[in-house]
């Protein structure tokens, strides 16, 4: 038997516990389109590494990073006196937060080193 008292209170719960249940899948969203986002500069990195140190133009070298790195990257390219040519993607990563763009805004980079190969 049930008292008067307890009618709709799986209603009031729900009601309390929704807002956070749906923040909360919303940031593991973001949290898995940072962990895609950083793949995707890795890839960038390395591509454009490997470009440059087969003596590919510099500028044909970034320009491919720039089309396999999310909208908005950064690229790098230095030379080594080593004989190395380090490439480096940066990007700002911002929350899914329509009404403040700087709020949960995150900085990816990634960098990579290939050896220059002999002609």
């Amino acid at each position: 038997m049930r008292r008067r008292g307890e009618r709709g209170l799986a209603t009031a719960e729900l009601a309390v516990l929704a807002p956070f249940a749906l923040v909360l899948v919303v940031l593991l969203l973001w949290v898995a389109s940072l962990g895609l986002t950083q793949v995707r500069l890795v890839d960038a990195a390395r591509e454009g590494a490997r470009l440059v140190a087969r003596g590919e133009p510099e500028a044909d070298a970034v320009e491919a990073v720039r089309r396999l790195a999310p909208a908005g990257s950064t690229v790098d390219v230095a030379e080594g006196a080593d004989g190395t040519v380090a490439v480096t993607v940066r990007v700002r990563a911002r929350a899914p937060l329509g009404f403040a763009s700087t709020v949960g805004s995150v900085g990816l980079d990634a960098s990579a080193v290939a050896a220059v190969e002999a002609p």
